[in-house]
This record gives structure tokens, sequence and C-alpha cells, in this order.
């Protein structure tokens, strides 16, 4: 149980890194996409993107250990596998990091005149 929050708040520290750096780096009018939702090509302001991201990572790493903790109160010593947390965060991560990529790439090409799907 300690290494799960241990190696939890690791990576969700890592994703509030990822978004002070989106923050710094993106310009202000920058959009980020979100895949949570109805379906793909969701872009959001950039406050709302960089601040989803660590905010779904945080909710993740409560749900699973009040999973794992109700699961050891309860059913004794049974719960999910340790690496089933890590494995999320790390694809939540992964996500965030790909928003920013395509959030820079989409506002370089807008200030150099390019068209863009919307």
């Amino acid at each position: 149980m300690t290494t799960i929050l241990i190696v939890g708040g690791v990576i969700l520290l890592a994703m509030i890194g990822m978004s002070w750096y989106g923050w710094v780096t993106l310009p202000a009018d920058a959009r980020v996409p979100v895949h949570f939702g109805a379906g793909y090509n969701n872009f959001v302001p950039k406050r709302i993107g960089l601040i989803l991201h660590p905010a779904a990572g945080a909710l993740v790493l409560v749900i699973t250990i009040l999973a794992s903790h109700h699961a050891i109160a309860v059913h004794g010593s049974k719960s999910a596998p340790d690496f089933i947390l890590p494995i999320i965060m790390v694809v939540l991560l992964a996500v965030q990091f790909g928003a920013i990529k395509v959030a820079r790439s989409r506002s370089v090409m807008s200030n150099q005149g390019g068209q863009l799907d919307r």
C-alpha cells in the first residue's frame, strides 16, 4: 500500500510538472486536446486542458487507494495488483505529453498562417 502511494505520488508530481512546463511554454491562446468524453478532437483552452490531466491522475490515485483500502479492510489482503496504478498513471502522463505536443504544433501552425481543421 505504501508503495502504491509513493509511486502514484511521484507520477502525479510528474504530471503537475508537465502541466507547469506546458503553462510556461505554450502561448496564451493555445488550445489543448482532451480525449475525455464523447470523442476525439475536443480542444479546450490552455488553462482547462493543463489542469484536467493532473486532476484525472489525482482522481485515479484516490480511487485506487480507496479501493485498495476497502479491499484490505473487508476481504483481508485481497486487492488489485500493485502494478495497475502505475500503468494507468504513466498512460495519463503520456497522453498529457502528447496533448502538450499537439497544442504546441497547432499554435506554431496558426502563427505561421497554416490552415487548421476545426
